[in-house]
């Protein structure tokens, strides 16, 4: 039986088929090391735009792939601890970006992660490479101490992978030498980021880990805890096993 899902994201509705086992095996080719590039690759099947899986937030990508895995797993035994993770959301009041002083914190973008999850090895990473692709504006206010305006501008989801790249390892190296115990410098940079990221919020709140970005449970046991989601986990029976098979 066919189902109809669909989600309202921060821009307009978005109508989501069921996913074919074709269009799943096609997603299984990818390394499951790989689950941000799965999820755009499940997103550009589901909609039919190549393009909107790098347009949307993390949240929101991660947002339809709870709710594709909802409709499943309602299907076989009547419920979903998916809502669990959920953080209640008005559209209207999520803002475009949040400015703390002269710094400027955008949303994270589906290009941004999967630039990231091929070059992060640990939590450090992730940490410092989201700051690089979210952070924007005139930086001196919060790392002091320099004799000119440290401006960066967002990198724009539009830029090939191979950009992308280069602007974030170009940062991360200046990130990385910030100090961590005089003048606190360091901490105020994840402070402020922090902060933006508070005001930022939609749909569900993420973490992350060594591995990639996870999700922060918001209700029922467990609560708080970080759990990751992966792309096809949803899968059952024989598709299950065939994109096992397929994934190696």
């Amino acid at each position: 039986m066919t189902t109809a899902l669909t989600v309202q994201l921060l821009q307009g509705d978005l109508s989501l088929p069921d996913l074919e086992i074709g269009q799943a095996i096609d997603i299984a080719h990818i390394p499951q090391k790989y689950n941000e590039k799965r999820l755009s690759a499940m997103i550009t099947h589901l909609s039919g735009d190549a393009d909107i899986a790098s347009r949307l937030t993390a949240q929101e990508r991660y947002y339809i792939l709870l709710s594709h895995q909802s409709t499943t797993q309602h299907s076989y035994n009547g419920e979903s601890v998916n809502e669990d993770y959920l953080i209640d959301t008005v559209q209207s009041d999520v803002p475009a970006s949040y400015q703390v002083g002269d710094m400027v914190i955008n949303h994270l973008r589906g290009a941004h992660v999967v630039v990231l999850e091929g070059i992060c090895e640990n939590v450090y990473d992730w940490l410092c490479g989201q700051m690089a692709c979210q952070i924007s504006g005139d930086l001196s206010s919060i790392v002091g101490g320099l004799d000119e305006a440290l401006v960066w501008q967002e990198p724009p989801a539009t830029m090939t992978d191979d950009e992308l790249n280069q602007i974030i390892q170009e940062r991360v190296r200046f990130i990385g030498k910030l100090s961590a115990s005089r003048h606190h410098v360091f901490n105020e940079l994840v402070e402020g980021y922090n902060a933006g990221m508070n005001q930022l919020a939609h749909f569900v709140a993420l973490g992350n880990e060594n591995k990639g970005l996870t999700l922060i449970k918001q209700g029922g046991d467990g609560i708080n805890e970080p759990a990751r989601f992966l792309t096809l986990d949803h899968l059952q029976g024989a598709a299950k096993q065939l994109a096992e098979c397929v994934a190696g």
